[in-house]
Formats: C-alpha cells, sequence, structure tokens
C-alpha cells in the first residue's frame, strides 16, 4: 500500500505544470505554415498502462514520459494507444519535396495554452510564455540524443488511419551532434537544454505517391554497461500523411520497429565517456537504420574530426 500511495503521489507531481517533465511531438508545418496541435500527429491516451518493463519501477505513465524498446509495439511505434485517436487525426497532404517542420511540449495536454503554440519567437511551433526557464523561451529537450524521422508507408489499399505501423520504417532525416573543442560530442537537439536545435527538414522528391506515417523521436541513448537500467528511452510521435508525387519508385527497404531499438541495436547505447558527451565513439552509428535523402541510401554517422572518437569499452 506504501508503495502504491508513493507512485500516485509522484503521478500527481509530473501532471503540475512547471515540473522538469519530458516532450511529445505534436505539431507539424509545411513549407513554413504551422498547424494546429494534434491536428495531424496522432494523439496519445494520458495516463496510460504500459505493459510491464524491465528495469522501470513504473508502468502508469504520462503523456510526456519515455518509451522502451520492450513496451506494447504500437506504443514504441506512434505512442501510447496512438490507434485509438487515429481515426480522429486528419491525413495532411503535402508533395513530395516539401519541407517539414515538427514541434514538442513538454506540457501535459491539459496545461496547453495558445500562447504556447502561436506567435512563438524565430517562428518556431512551440514556446514558453510563463517563467520556467525565461520568457518566450522556446520549448527546450532535455535529454541529449538525436533527432531521426522515418517514413512507413500504408499498405495499398489501406486508409492510414488504421495503419498500425508494422511495416518498415525508412529514415529520411537526422539531427546528430556537432564536434566542439569543449564539447566534443555537441548535440544538436539538445543543445546542452538550451535553445533546441531545428527540427526541419524535406520529404524526398522520390517519396512515391501514397499514404504514411511519418514518425518523429528525439532517442535518449542508454549507457553501454552489462548492469540494468540504462536503456535508451524513446518519444515517438506520428503525422498521417498523404503524399503526392509522380515518382514511379520505391522506398529503399527501411528496418521494422521496436525491433531496431532494442538496447543492443546501433546507436541505442554509447559509453560512459560519450553519455557525458566528453567524446565520440569510433564505431558510432546513429539509431534507425540507414539514411535515405532519395538520392543515397548510406550509413548514418557522424561527421565529427579524428580528435573526437574515442574507442568503446567492450562490454
Amino acid at each position: 500500500m506504501a508503495i502504491k500511495l508513493i507512485i500516485l503521489a509522484v503521478v500527481a507531481l509530473v501532471q503540475l505544470p512547471n515540473v522538469n517533465a519530458h516532450y511529445t511531438f505534436v505539431r507539424v508545418a509545411v513549407n513554413n505554415k504551422w498547424h494546429a496541435p494534434t491536428r495531424y500527429f496522432r494523439n496519445m491516451t494520458t495516463p496510460y498502462d504500459e505493459d510491464f518493463t524491465p528495469n522501470q519501477n513504473y508502468n502508469t505513465r504520462l503523456y510526456n514520459q519515455p518509451y522502451y524498446a520492450s513496451d506494447r509495439p504500437e506504443s514504441v511505434r506512434c505512442g501510447r494507444d496512438n490507434l485509438a485517436h487515429a481515426a480522429d487525426t486528419e491525413i495532411l497532404t503535402i508533395k513530395a519535396g516539401d519541407t517539414i517542420k515538427v514541434a514538442h511540449t513538454r506540457y501535459e495536454p491539459e496545461y496547453w495554452k495558445d500562447d504556447q503554440w502561436y506567435d512563438c519567437p524565430e517562428g518556431r511551433g512551440s514556446c514558453v510564455r510563463e517563467p520556467w526557464n525565461a520568457p518566450d523561451y522556446p520549448m527546450d529537450i532535455n535529454h541529449a540524443g538525436p533527432f531521426i524521422a522515418h517514413l512507413s508507408k500504408a499498405p495499398e489499399g489501406q486508409d492510414v488511419r488504421t495503419y498500425d505501423g508494422s511495416g518498415t520504417w525508412t529514415k529520411i532525416f537526422t539531427l546528430g551532434l556537432e564536434y566542439r573543442k569543449e564539447d566534443p560530442a555537441h548535440w544538436l537537439a539538445y543543445n546542452n537544454q538550451k535553445v533546441p536545435g531545428r527540427f526541419v527538414f524535406k520529404i524526398p522528391k522520390q517519396t512515391p505517391a501514397g499514404q504514411y506515417l511519418l514518425r518523429s523521436d528525439v532517442i535518449n541513448t542508454g549507457i553501454n554497461y552489462t548492469r540494468p537500467g540504462y536503456e535508451a528511452q524513446l518519444y515517438p510521435s506520428c503525422v498521417q500523411l498523404r503524399v503526392q508525387s509522380a515518382y514511379r519508385g520505391r522506398l529503399p527497404e527501411g528496418i521494422q520497429i521496436p525491433d531496431n531499438f532494442t538496447h543492443t541495436s546501433p546507436g541505442m547505447a554509447v559509453s560512459l565517456g560519450m553519455y557525458n558527451m566528453k567524446l565520440v565513439d569510433e564505431a558510432y552509428v546513429y539509431p534507425g537504420g540507414k539514411l535515405w535523402d532519395g538520392e543515397t541510401f548510406k550509413q548514418d554517422k557522424p561527421n565529427v574530426p579524428l580528435e573526437a572518437y574515442a574507442l568503446a569499452p567492450s562490454v
């Protein structure tokens, strides 16, 4: 009983608007035009009881709390109970080659206000008006790791609003890290929890016509230890897309989710030195498989000088 009361108290605490919550991508722009939150992003159920996840001491989770590869597959793909909201989510019609922006929130939905979404500084899609970090401060990202975007095509003849994402996912964008002498593994999305990098990318012109899920995620990489409790955290959510295109080819074969987001999948766990952003592991590649830009399909790894690298410990 005492443990249950503690858990309920923690849940109540994280529902307060100013706690140091996590984040969820909920808003999309096409060619610089922002749309309303969750109009095209599938919404999620909060609170929600996940299946038991090893090494985690809670399974009743709120809107912005993390996901793990051992959660329900549909949760890892597009968010908790996302299919329950899919039919009420509009399908965003775009053209192959259009520019996409996405924006996130760190508030529970009950605390959303118009001034967190509209007239934000620098044309961003979300911001903080009250004294969280500073007035007019863009929503920060409070975990280090890469932002990645994937496309998954709904089967021919199936409405994307009923598609569960069990097909393959092709990565089309990574916002990773850059080397800085004083900050060798500088994650651009995290930016030391200051103004985050921009989540802006193009839908490749060579994307064939059809209906798709567009998945956004910032992965909080785990630590490459043998002891439990350091698994990577995921923060996925999905836009429902209808892509107009004259291209007749196919997307390159992608990955399966959650199969390719386990603790031992490439890029999901790093050495302690890289976790502390002091170096880049020599063999490190970004999670989520190869990167497709419409022209090439290649290994996705940091572009940093040799002095940034160090041999990862063999654990």
